[in-house]
């Protein structure tokens, strides 16, 4: 049997094969491996994003007329919305305790729930129904006449005679703390009430589609001459 003979090709096999594997890891049927993002890059984003949020939702925003624009004076200290509704109930469950803090405010709201009682009224039920859910705060700079000058302006959800009904239940029960008087300020009729003991005075008044209360006559004829001129 004749012999054949073979030739083996050593170190050459093994190049020639991993040059083929190096040409076949370079094919397109292997997709390349993706990039990932920079964490760097990821960082810088979000506050870019939120920048973004926050512009669009002012220029949403911006386009409503927040209740209550241009009757705040521009010298308030604070101005504030305020949910009636929703902050009756949240601290009426507390009126005992801000009462016992001498909380600023607490001994009106009690003399007003009293009067109220008294009147055969109901706050939640015959009040709240006045007027629309939001009411504005204001504080003013002390001056002359008080020295924590406040407004609360209220937009009537009923006409002012059915406000001026309720008044007529109320104010019987008022003058047996209060003196009363009133004055006519551009039309508009001012009812003061004078403490017997020594406190501040109150204020209160219709006017258009609002009903304001304030413990400074100068203060309430700001807010008179605003929406007048409005």
């Amino acid at each position: 049997m004749p012999k054949i003979p073979i030739k083996i090709m050593k170190g050459q096999s093994a190049e020639k094969v991993a040059d083929e594997l190096k040409v076949d890891l370079r094919n397109n049927s292997v997709q390349p491996k993706q990039k990932q993002p920079s964490k760097k890059w990821l960082f810088l984003g979000i506050p870019g994003l939120i920048i973004v949020v926050l512009l669009v939702s002012w220029l949403i925003f911006s386009q409503e007329e927040m209740p209550f624009a241009g009757l705040i004076p521009q010298e308030a200290v604070i101005f504030s919305l305020i949910d009636q509704t929703g902050f009756y109930q949240q601290t009426a469950p507390f009126s005992q305790f801000l009462k016992d803090s001498n909380f600023y405010g607490q001994s009106v709201i009690d003399k007003l729930s009293n009067y109220l009682t008294e009147a055969n009224l109901n706050f939640a039920k015959d009040i709240q129904p006045l007027f629309k859910k939001e009411m504005a705060f204001i504080l003013l700079p002390a001056n002359q006449e008080v020295k924590f000058p406040f407004i609360l302006i209220l937009e009537k959800e009923v006409s002012g005679s059915k406000i001026s009904q309720i008044l007529e239940k109320i104010e019987p029960k008022l003058k047996q703390d209060y003196n009363f008087s009133s004055q006519t300020y551009r039309q508009i009729r001012i009812t003061i009430l004078e403490p017997l003991t020594d406190s501040s005075n109150y204020l209160y008044g219709q006017m258009e589609n609002y009903f304001v209360i304030s413990n400074c006559q100068n203060s309430l004829e700001k807010i008179i001459n605003s929406i007048i001129n409005k």
